[in-house]
């Protein structure tokens, strides 16, 4: 890596030479954020929808899940309410999360059955031992998240740039299979949102290990709404998101201090998120707005996808959207999130 001390991985020098120049992108104060990412003051939060191209929306997951637990509305494809509607259904919230997760790990098989990427016999090996499994190993036999090079994973990019502190609200592990190839070892974390969560099900890693601070080398992945392997962690429902916010609202202790600190000391970098998405609400008046103070003399970026479907009035959503953003000091990138992360790249390098 030509920037900062960071010793770049692998072959990662020679992959990244194929991201092609592009004009630089005005209104975003690439110099702060580079300074911050060299300094360790730049914290990014990481969308489910940056982790991986494994499922595309003509594959209309949600939709399936949906016709399955023949849900009556018309929002077939708002995960959260589908999901509301099969708790109510379930006898416990519990069932629902493991019901959700089959149904990933199983839709995942019958895709590459679709794709024909493997034989038979593999994927039925697999399908049988799908229980015994969790959904980031379902995927890592099945090889995704697949990226035609690897300088087109994000979750790559940020893997090679110097941060010890990475958030996300994806369940699956891919940041962390990220930080492994990028020559880390990355420690995993979850947040402690109700009270049913214990040490049987997970012991905290500043518990584990007291004098534990995330480094460069050693970084940590904070799973804000939980983690695959322990489906009663997750953060799945109307309810769940409602008692995520009452909890972190009461109960300061709930975000790891070195978390929350990151979240109020450094530059953030939101990857991914809608507008009108749950997982982006609880994060920015839960734990961003809430829990910086009222100066706010940071620097803060954000990238921003616009579904353009949605859009009556494009300049007035991005006038809307600016204003909303600029209150709490965050720049906005129009784009997508890969071309967001090869920019960074570029800018890093340069």
């Amino acid at each position: 890596m030509s920037s900062g001390k960071y010793k770049q991985s692998g072959d990662w020098g020679t992959l990244v030479r194929r991201i092609k120049k592009r004009k630089r992108t005005r209104g975003i104060d690439w110099r702060t954020i580079i300074r911050r990412i060299k300094t360790g003051k730049c914290t990014p939060i990481i969308s489910y929808q940056v982790s991986g191209n494994h499922f595309s929306k003509q594959d209309q997951v949600v939709e399936t899940w949906a016709n399955e637990l023949d849900y009556p509305l018309a929002d077939n494809h708002n995960l959260i309410r589908v999901a509301q509607y099969a708790s109510v259904n379930n006898r416990d919230n519990l069932a629902t999360k493991e019901d959700y997760l089959e149904f990933l790990k199983n839709r995942l098989v019958d895709k590459a059955r679709d794709e024909n990427l493997y034989d038979e016999m593999f994927l039925d090996t697999l399908e049988d031992e799908v229980y015994d499994l969790t959904f980031s190993e379902v995927a890592g036999r099945l090889g995704y998240p697949r990226y035609d090079n690897e300088s087109d994973n994000p979750l790559r990019i940020l893997a090679e740039l110097p941060m010890p502190i990475y958030l996300t609200t994806n369940y699956a592990t891919y940041l962390e299979d990220s930080l492994r190839q990028a020559g880390k070892e990355p420690r995993t974390e979850i947040c402690f949102w109700h009270d049913n969560l214990d040490d049987e099900d997970f012991v905290s890693v500043f518990k584990e290990d007291p004098d534990y601070h995330p480094s460069v080398e050693n970084p940590i992945v904070f799973h804000l709404h939980g983690l695959d392997a322990i489906p009663s962690s997750l953060v799945l429902t109307e309810d769940d998101y409602l008692d995520f916010l009452i909890k972190v609202a009461e109960d300061p202790d709930v975000i790891p201090r070195r978390v929350s600190q990151a979240l109020a000391d450094s530059s953030l970098l939101m990857l991914g998120y809608q507008l009108t998405g749950w997982d982006f609400r609880t994060i920015f008046r839960g734990l961003i707005t809430s829990k910086r103070s009222s100066r706010r003399l940071l620097s803060l970026s954000i990238q921003y996808e616009l579904e353009e479907e949605d859009i009556v009035n494009m300049a007035d959503v991005q006038d809307y959207i600016k204003k909303y953003f600029t209150k709490a000091n965050f720049d906005i990138y129009w784009g997508d999130t890969k071309t967001f992360m090869q920019e960074l790249w570029e800018q890093w390098e340069g």
